[in-house]
């Protein structure tokens, strides 16, 4: 397409971005922001963070979801959490400038209010 913008998932990304912003807006403290960096870096924490905002009660269960879970997802959740994927994109950072130029800041400051 002429003229179509060459990183669409750019686009998207930023109106996700605005749209949780919506959210944030005209539902104050009923959207609960999780970063995946940070339940890998913090499991527990996190995941009672998360429980306590949805007035559920922590079961020690949850921390070792992969031993637990029968589903027909099993293969995804096999293994715990781990910082081990965490870093994959960095193998692509070449082929990566465009994205970024076309995210700017956004998520980073998404991130940061």
């Amino acid at each position: 397409m002429l003229g179509a913008h060459p990183w669409p998932i750019a686009r998207y990304y930023r109106t996700n971005l605005e749209l949780m912003r919506h959210w944030d807006d005209v539902l104050p403290g009923k959207v609960l922001r999780v970063w995946h960096e940070n339940v890998v870096d913090n499991l527990d924490g996190n995941l009672r963070r998360t429980l306590d905002f949805c007035g559920l009660e922590f079961e020690p269960q949850c921390i070792e979801f992969h031993k637990t879970v029968r589903s027909a997802s099993l293969e995804q959740v096999r293994q715990p959490i781990s910082r081990e994927r965490l870093d994959h994109w960095k193998n692509f950072e070449p082929w990566l400038g465009p994205l970024k130029d076309a995210l700017g800041d956004a998520p980073t400051r998404y991130h940061d209010e």
